[in-house]
């Protein structure tokens, strides 16, 4: 990258969600986090992604994070979120942990489900996905798992048809 390039920030919050795109307004960024009962504390911001697919992520950050990023990266940043990276798949399920957060996309005729959850425990992890696979039945059909690999294996290999580790 140039030196004037924007820096890309990947921010791993379960205070997170998607808007597609054709109904974003930057000046409402903070309500939509609201709206799916993620409102921002006092000593939060709200920053947004950069469109992926039709969607775009709005994400709460510390405002002391902010100003620190805003200090170290004169340049400028573009923020993401790990539910817009990687590819995206025909059908199936992503799964992406990162320390307390897991990140599930489902995918079967473009994406069904997207979300960022805390998972204080392994027990928070597997009541998630028992939840989605009520309803996405994501037990039965392809799984990519990214992030804690390890920890992800050795919970839902005995669970999963078709688990692969990234």
């Amino acid at each position: 990258r140039s030196a004037a390039s924007p820096v890309i920030v990947s921010l791993l919050t379960p205070k997170t969600t998607l808007v597609p795109a054709e109904f974003f307004d930057d000046k409402h960024a903070a309500h939509y986090l609201a709206e799916v009962g993620l409102g921002l504390t006092m000593n939060e911001c709200v920053v947004c992604s950069d469109a992926v697919e039709g969607v775009v992520a709005v994400m709460a950050i510390s405002e002391q994070c902010y100003v620190e990023l805003q200090r170290v990266v004169p340049m400028g940043m573009r923020f993401t979120s790990p539910l817009l990276e990687g590819e995206t798949i025909e059908k199936g399920s992503i799964l992406h942990l990162e320390e307390d957060v897991l990140y599930v996309r489902v995918y079967k005729e473009g994406m069904q489900f997207a979300e960022a959850m805390e998972c204080q425990s392994d027990a928070d992890v597997l009541y998630y996905l028992a939840k989605i696979d009520e309803v996405y039945g994501i037990y039965n059909i392809y799984a990519r798992a990214k992030g804690d690999t390890k920890r992800l294996k050795s919970l839902l290999k005995p669970i999963f048809k078709d688990l692969v580790c990234e």
